[in-house]
């Protein structure tokens, strides 16, 4: 009897065998097919292109630059797309790994065009400039002997960064010196934190993610560690102005904070290929405590997806502005040369369901204005409603006032900066620096140097407040780098002191959802919307 089933298994083996081989080369034969006829149809569809293209570099009235025609020509093509779709030039490229990975050969600074050059707004710590003592407000006047006067930042930087270990000449003015000052400067691999910033703000951990990079989970997740120790009794995760990054970077941030398998964000594409599902697959879940995620007009992208899914699944309050609507998925694929076509493939849905994509983010349709009386509702895990149309929105938006014409020329002319660089080259300051009536006095003074003009009656209370704040946060920007000026500011942040209230009258995340629930139907109250 055995021996008679093991013959007929044998037999099934044998024929399943020839029936999946036969299948798979069928489908082989028929994927070889489709390409042959998909390049059949792109070679016809070129025709006219290359014709085209072969009389203008025959016949035009001067000689052509024939890459950068084509560059133009692939350009234009993508604009019928969408505004994410883009061809990527070799530099470009480059440029796009190091933001991924967050690290590259360089000096440790952040820049900006200044009076005309490259001006160091601030060393990252730890690094060579760092270490070689350049400063914040430090002009670079020469690089390797070459004058800088009237470049832009993307030239000085791609003469500054170069392979770790090579060295770089640099020449520096620095307000209140009278010589110029000499560095030879040695590059080195500079990592740049996708975490910034943390602060333990009485009992409430705080956490600034700026983009979402190879290394961003791993960062967060050390740092949620240490706040357990601490024994915080909540988190706020500040994704304010994060422009995303990389999705399985989201795909991980995401699952600290949700059970394995878990559902984070699904795509659908036009391709088979492109509809998957990314769920968790962690073995360690940090939710002991509630957690806040602050988010703005400007958090796009894998921010979305983070916010989107935990929102979803009732594990955070959303608090701030509604999102950028950036739920586009875009892939890379590698153009011979050296250059690089980024393509929107795929769009993101949050686990209910949500679209994040919003077709115009940068056009306040009607639905964004009717937000969220007028958009398709959605259900959360525990059944709280939740909208769609594009972005997320917020469970607590909180407005913020519009900044004040002076606010907006004094930022633009950044004025703050320039007056502390002059301040501090001339007076002893320390961590205790505060904006008293003389130092205000004195930048009223320098306000006239510069010939920027301000009306008396412009320097209302709330302008004097902002510039304040402003003149203190570049201060300490030039005295302690960028966590400085984190730092002069975060007790000023009207959206983390609401959180904190928030925090202070609550007990748990059920709580607090009907608290933030609260304050979001007094505010439409407020301003007509029920």
């Amino acid at each position: 009897m055995w021996r008679s089933i093991l013959r007929f298994d044998k037999k099934l083996v044998i024929t399943l065998v020839l029936v999946f081989t036969v299948t798979a080369v069928a489908i082989l034969v028929w994927a070889q097919d489709q390409r042959r006829q998909n390049t059949a149809k792109v070679l016809e569809d070129l025709k006219p292109f290359a014709e085209v293209y072969e009389r203008i570099v025959d016949f035009y009235v001067t000689e052509v630059d024939t890459e950068e025609l084509i560059e133009a020509a692939i350009e234009a093509m993508l604009e019928e797309l969408d505004s994410h779709s883009i061809y990527l030039s070799k530099h470009e490229w480059e440029n796009l790994m190091i933001d991924t990975k967050g690290e590259f050969g360089g000096l440790g600074i952040t820049l900006a065009i200044r009076d005309g050059f490259p001006t160091v707004i601030s060393p990252i710590e730890d690094t060579p400039a760092y270490r070689l003592g350049i400063q914040g407000g430090d002009l670079i006047v020469q690089i390797e002997g070459e004058s800088t006067k009237g470049w832009n930042s993307e030239q000085a930087v791609s003469k500054l960064r170069g392979p770790p270990g090579t060295h770089v000449d640099i020449t520096v003015f620095r307000e209140g010196l009278e010589d110029s000052l000499y560095f030879t400067v040695t590059r080195e691999v500079i990592m740049v934190p996708s975490v910034p910033y943390t602060e333990n703000l009485n009992g409430v951990g705080y956490i600034r993610v700026s983009r979402f990079a190879e290394k961003t989970a791993g960062e967060l997740e050390e740092v949620i560690m240490g706040f357990e120790r601490q024994g915080v009794e909540g988190l706020i995760l500040d994704l304010r102005s994060n422009p995303g990054g990389l999705l399985e970077s989201a795909r991980e941030v995401s699952e600290l904070f949700l059970g394995r398998d878990t559902l984070i964000v699904y795509t659908e594409s036009r391709i088979p290929d492109g509809n998957q599902k990314f769920k968790s697959t962690a073995r360690r879940v940090h939710d002991r405590f509630p957690i806040v995620v602050l988010v703005n007009g400007a958090s796009a992208s894998a921010s979305e997806i983070v916010a989107g899914a935990l929102q979803d699944w009732d594990k955070a309050v959303i608090v701030g502005q509604p999102t950028f609507g950036k739920g586009s998925v875009q892939t890379v694929f590698k153009i011979e040369g050296g250059s690089a076509l980024k393509l929107t493939t795929m769009k993101y849905f949050t686990p209910a369901g949500r679209s994040i994509h919003k077709d115009d983010p940068e056009e306040e349709g009607e639905e964004a204005e009717a937000a969220p009386a007028e958009r398709e509702e959605f259900r959360t895990a525990t059944g709280r409603i939740v909208y769609g149309g594009g972005g997320i929105m917020p469970d607590w938006e909180i407005d913020l006032p519009e900044f004040t014409d002076l606010q907006r020329r004094l930022e633009l002319r950044g004025t703050f900066f320039s007056f502390a660089i002059h301040y501090t080259a001339y007076h002893d300051v320390d961590e205790t620096f505060e904006v008293t009536d003389d130092v205000f006095a004195e930048f009223v003074d320098f306000l006239a140097e510069k010939e920027i003009e301000v009306e008396e009656d412009e320097w209302t209370e709330e302008n004097l407040d902002y510039a304040r704040l402003g003149i203190k946060r570049e201060v300490f920007r030039k005295l302690f780098g960028a966590k400085g000026a984190f730092i002069a500011t975060l007790s000023s942040d009207e959206e983390i002191n609401k959180v904190l209230e928030m925090f202070g009258k609550t007990a748990s995340l059920e709580e607090m959802f009907e608290y933030a629930g609260e304050r979001a139907k007094l505010a439409r109250a407020a301003a007509g919307g029920e």
